[in-house]
């Protein structure tokens, strides 16, 4: 009974040391309620192989006509980063309301082109961007 004591006597002294973190995390589609039009969205599939495939979601017909479902192809299994970079400035020249884009990769991508793809968005100007869970 006596070590039982102690032992909740040192856990009652020591609680003051235990810091809670927290982090702002906003989920990116669905649960804010919607308010007006839907806001544009791009998915980007990662396939194995390297290629990309586009889907543009909330778009004005024109321009889903023009890049709808659109493919970059590979580079020795990357993504070809000069394609979709010109891609990317093509698309934000003709619609310049798109600013989210949503990744969905490959089982296996490795995380390195991810990241670089991440950085290809932002350097395109579009700064709201997402990996999607496989």
């Amino acid at each position: 009974i006596s070590l039982l004591s102690v032992c909740i006597c040192f856990l009652l002294l020591t609680t003051i040391w235990i810091q809670i973190g927290s982090m702002d995390v906003k989920q990116a589609i669905g649960g804010q309620a919607q308010e007006g039009k839907p806001k544009p969205e791009m998915w980007v599939v990662m396939e194995t192989d390297g290629k990309l495939k586009f889907k543009l979601r909330h778009i004005p017909n024109k321009i889903a006509k023009s890049f709808g479902n659109s493919e970059i192809a590979s580079l020795e299994g990357k993504p070809d980063y000069d394609q979709l970079s010109s891609f990317l400035a093509k698309l934000t020249g003709e619609f310049d309301q798109m600013d989210m884009a949503l990744i969905r990769p490959a089982e296996k991508t490795p995380f390195e082109d991810i990241i670089r793809l991440m950085d290809v968005f932002r350097e395109e100007g579009i700064q709201d961007l997402g990996v999607t869970p496989l």
